[in-house]
């Protein structure tokens, strides 16, 4: 939440801060591209708008996607155990997101994880890299800046995580 002194005497508050990140971590296998974030607190019901949405860049190309972004995890939650996947399509007037998969996820107390075949990402060899951004609760996904301005970003800003992944030998 921000509550604060402004210029001239104003006064910024702003309580759309819902599921404070603390820890995010990516796990890569063979098949898959693991997910894990933890927040202060429990998590907030998986009803809520723009739900603890995963952005992920996966071929790292900032020309490409949603201001980069290729998929978004999340945009649309279907139960407690199933969620969806959608990768950017520039195609349709403004762009819009395409739902491509479900997938399972589980949350528990203050713990949210989830698998993505990298095959469904592109994600193909022994060595993969790509970057990922967590967010909750933005009030809308217009441009980056949005997912500064409200909610919840992790990591902070318009920075990313980035996973550079090797496979290791035989």
């Amino acid at each position: 939440h921000r509550d604060y002194k402004g210029y001239g005497g104003l006064h910024y508050t702003n309580n759309s801060g819902r599921n404070d990140l603390v820890t995010c971590k990516v796990a890569v296998g063979e098949q898959d591209a693991a997910f894990y974030a933890e927040t202060r607190g429990p998590l907030s019901p998986h009803t809520d708008p723009n739900w603890m949405l995963l952005l992920i860049d996966a071929d790292r190309n900032h020309a490409t996607g949603w201001f980069g972004y290729d998929y978004i995890i999340n945009r649309r939650v279907v139960d407690n155990k199933t969620t969806t996947i959608c990768r950017y399509s520039p195609d349709t007037s403004g762009g819009s997101w395409v739902e491509v998969a479900k997938l399972n996820y589980r949350d528990a107390d203050k713990q949210l994880e989830l698998a993505v075949p990298r095959k469904l990402l592109g994600l193909k060899g022994d060595t993969c890299s790509f970057d990922f951004h967590w967010c909750d609760n933005p009030t809308e996904l217009k441009n980056p800046i949005s997912l500064c301005t409200e909610g919840d970003s992790a990591p902070n800003r318009r920075f990313n995580y980035r996973c550079i992944w090797k496979k290791k030998g035989p």
